[in-house]
């Protein structure tokens, strides 16, 4: 049997209270491939909380975040960047 291990990671620097990321991959992971790595260990993050209302609650967390991250302004100027 075959194993693969790729290496995705991120680093979170902090300016003036605005929090910029930067996501690092091996060269040969699409897009596609990093975000469900990264969701695989957000989920693992919220496998992690004791009770089935503490993984509710963390759930609701992240799905707030991302809300709040394409319905800021500031958030669509890359996205323009890309199309």
């Amino acid at each position: 049997m075959d194993t693969n291990k790729f290496n995705v990671g991120i680093t979170v620097t902090v300016n003036d209270g605005r929090y910029y990321f930067d996501v690092m991959a091996d060269d040969d992971l699409d897009n596609k491939m990093i975000r469900a790595i990264l969701a695989g260990g957000v989920a693992l993050t919220i496998r992690a909380e004791k009770t089935p209302k503490l993984q509710a609650e963390a759930i609701s967390e992240v799905i707030k975040h991302l809300e709040s991250e394409f319905i800021d302004g500031d958030s669509f100027g890359d996205i323009q960047e890309y199309r």
